[in-house]
C-alpha cells in the first residue's frame, strides 16, 4: 500500500511540474521571445524591483520542484549514486545560472541573454531527463507489483 501511494505521489508531482513548466515556458517565448535578442531587450527594461517580482516565484516554485524532484529521485535504486549526484548539481548549477543571467542582462551585459536561453533549455532539458527517470521507475514498480 505504501508503494502505490508513493507512487500516486510521485505520478501527481510529475504532472504538476510539466504542466508548470509548460505554461512557464510557453509564458517566457510570449514575453521574451526566442532569441538572445528578444530576451536582452526583455530584462533590460526591467528594474530592479521588476526583476525582484519576477525572479521571487519562479525561485520559489522551481526550488519547491527541485526538492520534491530530488526527494523523489532518491528513492530510485536503477540509476548510480554517481548519476545522481551529477544530475542534483547540473540541475542547481543551471537553476542558478538561469536565474541570475537576467542581473546581468540589466547591468548591461548582453552575453548573458544568450546564457540565460542556454540555461533555460538546458535546465528544463535536464529536469524532464530527472522526471523521465522517476516516471519509468514508477511504472516499472508497479508492474512488478501487479
Amino acid at each position: 500500500m505504501q508503494h502505490q501511494f508513493l507512487r500516486i505521489l510521485a505520478l501527481s508531482f510529475i504532472v504538476l511540474v510539466v504542466l508548470q513548466s509548460i505554461l512557464g515556458g510557453a509564458l517566457f517565448i510570449v514575453l521574451a521571445g526566442w532569441n538572445p535578442h528578444t530576451i536582452g531587450l526583455y530584462y533590460s527594461e526591467k528594474s530592479f524591483r521588476g526583476l525582484l517580482e519576477i525572479l521571487t516565484p519562479h525561485v520559489l516554485f522551481i526550488s519547491i520542484a527541485l526538492m520534491g524532484t530530488l526527494h523523489f529521485l532518491g528513492f530510485i535504486s536503477t540509476i548510480s549514486e554517481k548519476k545522481k549526484e551529477f544530475l542534483i548539481h547540473l540541475l542547481f548549477g543551471l537553476f542558478v545560472i538561469d536565474q541570475s543571467a537576467p542581473i546581468f542582462i540589466v547591468l548591461g551585459l548582453k552575453l548573458f541573454a544568450t546564457i540565460k536561453l542556454v540555461a533555460f533549455i538546458a535546465f528544463e532539458s535536464a529536469l524532464v531527463f530527472a522526471l523521465i527517470v522517476i516516471f519509468r521507475e514508477s511504472l516499472r514498480d508497479f508492474s512488478l507489483h501487479h
